[in-house]
């Protein structure tokens, strides 16, 4: 025994006696708490994991396969035709929604894990004070990226007609606010339940919100933009819709500030969600390319995208509780793999991961619930048009989403606990990066599997415009004046 019973705050006083089998000692608070965490994992069978995520799992898929027959519909729309650049608000105003919905419900359950919410009182705190900083991000990053959206047609045509322009941001400020609020409420009941019934929200909140999101947000941003573009030569109805949103900004964050569970977020929050959103943006503008060459990528696009965004957030979400629970933030966790080589391996198969079998479920989720959703987008895209199924396409198929997913839970192992170490919350920076990165992996890969299985003779994917067409025309608006011109 020690004489002096101080101790340093990482260090754990067990004794030990001769008489029995040595065993091994945690040597550090934090080794004790993972130690601990990993039997309250092995309780935790990985068949219940499963069953917990994979109904929801299957539910958020619908609802993606849902929002891509809508986006297959509503593409050839007037609002879609003749303001083009709607098109690319679509990967962001989905990835936003994803972003902001997926690190409330990521916040929510880390909160309710650590048993920092409860009772009424701090539940409502906590409700209010998510419900107003995720307001304030939703206005902000719409209006960013309707900016966006006019820059890249500004760069592309050359010219930018107003009443497009205003159409454009009062659509998406009006979508993102709407559907924020709307599966915010959604998120914090599903949570408030599951944390009631003893279910982890880890598992469920984050699957569940996005089984009707990218469904609600579309819908939103359909019925929103047809009502501006109906009236958008009435210049005053978009300013006053712009100007009120714009008013409700500083409110929000006087509240905010004065709130104990958002006033870091409020800070420290808005980095993350600012460059997904131009990551999205990104993926809006190849979408828009895409969609030119290849039609029939529209209807799988919401798919692709929601379905790595919810697999890859249902696990920093675990793994950011699991950061919690056993370490203090700005220290490299004592579980965190020492090369960096080590995290692909690390991030499915060892032990000292407390979410190994958790990145194993997922990963195993990816290939069964893609077939499914492709076979029920197959059919219903089959009954309207001239589509065509072939081996190459399935193959190619589920070969890029399942890469997309690897690279995603490998990353999002990794990005938590650097953001860890470098004393940042993952609740709030991890998953809107990821969702981002994955809704530009989801876009490409899709474009490229689509051009490849079109290069093995499969030419019921094309649109009527050919790749040379839309390239002359993509070469004829930028090219540069003659000086006959000048």
């Amino acid at each position: 025994m020690h004489n002096n019973p101080a101790f340093e705050p990482d260090e754990i006083k067990i004794e030990r006696s001769n008489k029995v089998h040595p065993v091994e000692v945690p040597r550090t608070k934090s080794e004790y708490q993972l130690k601990k965490l990993i039997e309250e994992h092995k309780k935790e069978k990985w068949y219940l994991t499963l069953f917990q995520i994979v109904i929801p799992f299957i539910l958020a898929g619908l609802g993606m396969v849902a929002a891509g027959v809508l986006l297959d519909y509503v593409q050839d729309s007037d609002l879609f035709q003749q303001v083009k650049e709607v098109i690319v608000l679509v990967p962001a105003l989905l990835g936003l929604k994803g972003n902001l919905e997926m690190t409330l419900a990521s916040r929510l359950s880390t909160q309710v894990n650590l048993k920092q919410i409860h009772d009424k009182r701090t539940m409502m705190s906590a409700i209010l004070g998510n419900f107003a900083v995720t307001q304030i991000q939703s206005i902000v990053v719409g209006f960013l990226a309707s900016f966006i959206a006019c820059i890249t047609e500004l760069i592309s045509v050359q010219k930018l007609n107003v009443s497009n322009l205003l159409t454009l941001i009062s659509t998406s400020v009006a979508t993102a606010s709407l559907a924020s609020l709307l599966l915010g409420g959604a998120i914090m009941l599903i949570i408030i339940i599951s944390s009631r019934c003893n279910i982890n929200p880890d598992n469920i909140a984050t699957p569940l919100a996005a089984s009707l999101g990218d469904l609600v947000t579309l819908a939103i941003l359909w019925c929103i933009g047809t009502f501006f573009f109906i009236y958008k030569h009435l210049f005053w109805i978009h300013i006053i819709f712009i100007v009120l949103f714009v008013i409700a900004i500083p409110f929000l964050a006087i509240y905010c500030r004065r709130n104990s569970f958002v006033k870091e977020t409020l800070k420290h929050g808005w980095s993350p969600v600012i460059v997904a959103m131009i990551i999205s943006s990104l993926a809006g503008v190849i979408l828009e390319i895409a969609i030119k060459v290849y039609s029939g990528i529209a209807i799988y696009q919401p798919v692709v995208n929601g379905v790595g965004g919810n697999i890859v957030g249902i696990f920093a979400s675990r793994l950011s509780t699991s950061l919690h629970k056993t370490g203090d933030m700005g220290r490299w966790a004592h579980w965190s793999p020492k090369k960096f080589f080590r995290y692909p391996y690390e991030t499915f198969f060892a032990k000292s991961n407390p979410e190994h079998k958790t990145g194993l479920v997922l990963m195993g989720l990816t290939l069964p619930g893609h077939t499914l959703f492709f076979f029920i987008i197959y059919f219903i895209k089959a009954s309207t048009s001239q589509f065509k199924l072939t081996a190459p396409l399935v193959i190619f198929y589920l070969a890029f989403v399942f890469l997309q997913v690897l690279i995603l839970l490998v990353l999002c192992y990794f990005m938590v606990h650097v953001f860890w170490h470098w004393n940042l919350n993952p609740d709030n920076m991890c998953i809107p990066l990821l969702t981002a990165i994955g809704d530009f992996l989801g876009v490409s890969f899709l474009f490229l599997c689509f051009h490849l299985v079109y290069l093995t003779g499969n030419t019921s994917l094309r649109t009527p415009t050919t790749m040379t067409s839309l390239l002359s025309t993509f070469t004829s608006t930028i090219s540069i004046p003659s000086n006959s011109t000048l």
